[in-house]
């Protein structure tokens, strides 16, 4: 490679890296949010399944939606967190490239 083009291949890679820094700080807020939100789903289940329980005779339809709206949302942010964990490895798989090629 010219000597003249390393400054730019440098440059290129750093803006790279940049993009890859912030896309992996984005990421990593996303997975802080989504685990808060599934640890408050689950305690809200876990709290509603409680009075459930205790209550006399069959618990209130919209006890029961409840549950099942929390449930669905608690596997929503699952499948959020599983797909913010593939995107971080994929992205730290290209950073190892691009480090590798520097």
């Amino acid at each position: 490679m010219p000597e003249s083009e390393s400054p730019k291949r440098y440059e290129e890679v750093e803006q790279i890296l940049d993009r890859l820094a912030t896309a992996v700080e984005e990421i990593t807020k996303e997975v802080g949010t989504t685990r808060q939100r599934a640890k408050e789903a689950e305690s809200e289940c876990s709290n509603l399944q409680k009075i459930m329980s205790g209550s006399e005779g069959q618990p209130s339809v919209n006890l029961d939606e409840r549950i099942n709206r929390v449930a669905a949302d608690n596997q929503r942010l699952r499948d959020t967190l599983g797909r913010a964990r593939d995107k971080a490895e994929r992205l730290r798989n290209r950073l190892a490239v691009v480090e590798d090629e520097v």
